[in-house]
């Protein structure tokens, strides 16, 4: 739904020197262009744990953020990279960039911070905050959700999810919920001069009798209902909470998720009857 900038082969010479800049990995039979470090950085969790896997693997730098995340007035940007992580921190994670003296310097690494599809939120004081869209997969269902990143002079990422949506066909359970959020804006929707965010969703459900369950069953005819939920930033909280139009809404959307990831859950362990 959303994405980040894809960074210039200027621009991704420029942020590996900082990152790994003994291990700049070229692409294949292209000397001109770069794809990121190899093997892993000792700071990733391959790069740490595992030589034999960190030799194979590339930490490839796919998308950049540039905005003053720590304090006002700074220059930063946040690259994501794939790879030399396992599936526990989705399979990559995200660096954070200073620039000091016309050159980058590493700051930080949080794995599992995916920032491949994300918006800058301006606060007043200056500094920057990242609205993102995750999206992850297990045996019991794809999620997707928005999160909003707050990020502390201490540099730590500090993320809270926003709401997310659930598609747990893939759990060959008996019954099943499928989602998606369609759309998501930024805008000052009651007047304090703070963008608020709101996400447009679909979700259709049902239940699946037979051999092979939801798995099985072709649900691309079946009727879904679409959601328009509002949620306001509120400076106090640094986040975006459901406007009183959508709190009801919301809060039946999450149980019904949650329901639905337990059953899921149920279904793909082994001996139990979905």
């Amino acid at each position: 739904m959303w994405q980040s900038p894809s960074p210039t082969s200027a621009e991704t010479a420029a942020l590996l020197r900082a990152v790994c800049p003994r291990s700049i990995q070229l692409a294949p039979n292209n000397s001109a262009t770069l794809l990121g470090c190899r093997p892993c950085p000792g700071y990733t969790t391959i790069g740490n744990s595992r030589p034999g896997m960190a030799a194979k693997e590339t930490f490839h730098l796919r998308s950049v953020v540039y905005g003053s995340f720590t304090a006002a007035g700074v220059d930063e940007v946040m690259a994501d990279f794939k790879g030399c992580e396992p599936h526990a921190s989705g399979f990559g994670g995200s660096i954070l960039l200073r620039k000091l003296h016309s050159r980058w310097a590493m700051v930080d690494y949080a794995p599992g911070l995916i920032t491949s599809a994300c918006r800058t939120y301006g606060l007043k004081s200056g500094r920057e905050l990242l609205v993102c869209e995750v999206r992850d997969q297990h045996m019991d269902g794809a999620s997707q959700w928005i999160s909003a990143c707050d990020f502390t002079r201490q540099k730590t990422a500090q993320c809270e999810s926003v709401f997310g949506v659930l598609d747990t066909r893939v759990a060959c359970g008996r019954s099943a919920v499928w989602s998606s959020i369609n759309k998501a804006e930024l805008g000052d929707q009651n007047g304090d001069g703070m963008a608020d965010l709101s996400l447009w969703v679909t979700v259709g459900q049902g239940t699946f009798p037979g051999v092979g369950g939801s798995c099985s069953a072709d649900t691309s005819h079946q009727p879904v209902q679409t959601y328009k939920l509002d949620f306001l930033f509120r400076p106090n909280a640094g986040n975006f909470l459901p406007s009183q139009d959508s709190k009801a809404q919301t809060e039946r959307l999450r149980a019904l998720f949650k329901d639905a990831q337990e059953k899921a859950v149920k279904a793909v362990l082994p001996g139990s009857t979905p």
